[in-house]
């Protein structure tokens, strides 16, 4: 019988006894608390890079556009919310058409990077076990021009009333931004009312075609709800939460009366009284 030794050349910064935590794939992986997250190097590498590219007036190659895309679809897979903000790098390679000539960052593309600049200096940790399966708590909100914005969770609800100049901006805001407002006011909801929601994926129904897109992809055309669905984004990602838009035909949608000042028959011991955040309570106030 012969046996053999079988060496193997191994590198020993990489290797490591067993322990709650695992570095692996450029992620450090915790199996007791079942979250992952980014190493603080390179955390720190991926935000000293995006600013290279927000320097006024500098130049790029294609190849370093190509890096920068690479390197951030990398982190997308712990930050799946981010990945939407990668689109506008793709567009950007894709418009040079001498690949060897150096190009200043567009606009759009300068807008989704401050995003995730903003994001990974409050980022912390991502769950690695966020419930697949949609929640169903009867979330449902609507909104109106003439009143203002209600949300409806099970039988807890929030009335909110539009100041005369809601609208003054540039462009002026519009409907398509109340409905968007009506998520993140859900969002707060959930989070006064409920406890150990972290790792959930709730249902949130709405009868707004642009608010239910909006929901799927993360995105928005119009620039105000654009600006709000950031603002949920960075709270969705702290709160560690996401949703899961369904479609309610307007005639079904049970917050349209208190999205038009109408409380009946909601009982005032249900109603939630949400802190406003300061940039909304310009805009509107509880009814």
């Amino acid at each position: 019988m012969v046996s053999y030794e079988v060496y193997r050349s191994t590198s020993l910064e990489k290797c490591s006894d067993f322990a709650d935590e695992q570095k692996f794939i450029g992620f450090i992986w915790n199996g007791e608390n079942k979250t992952v997250r980014l190493t603080d190097k390179k955390l720190a590498e991926r935000k000293e890079q995006i600013k290279l590219f927000l320097i006024q007036d500098a130049d790029f190659k294609f190849n370093d556009a190509e890096v920068l895309a690479g390197r951030l679809n990398h982190v997308s897979f712990i930050l799946p919310q981010l990945r939407c903000y990668i689109r506008s790098i793709y567009r950007w390679m894709n418009q040079w058409k001498k690949q060897w000539a150096t190009r200043k960052i567009p606009e759009d593309v300068r807008v989704d990077l401050e995003f995730w600049i903003s994001t990974l200096d409050t980022y912390t940790e991502t769950r690695l076990c966020p419930a697949s399966k949609p929640l169903e708590v009867h979330w449902v909100g609507d909104a109106s021009t003439s009143f203002g914005i209600g949300v409806l969770i099970g039988q807890r609800w929030t009335q909110l009333r539009l100041k005369e100049d809601w609208r003054i901006a540039t462009p002026p805001r519009t409907i398509a931004w109340l409905e968007t407002v009506a998520i993140r006011i859900g969002i707060l909801m959930l989070r006064e009312t409920r406890n150990n929601i972290k790792g959930s994926n709730f249902i949130v129904y709405t009868d707004n075609t642009t608010t239910e897109n909006v929901l799927a992809s993360r995105k928005s055309k119009d620039h105000h709800s654009n600006e709000e669905w950031k603002i949920i984004q960075h709270l969705l990602i702290s709160s560690e939460l996401d949703l899961t838009p369904l479609r309610v035909v307007s005639k079904e949608n049970v917050a349209d009366g208190l999205s038009r000042g109408v409380r009946r028959p909601h009982e005032a011991v249900n109603r939630v009284w949400i802190n406003i955040p300061d940039d909304l309570q310009h805009f509107m106030f509880h009814a």
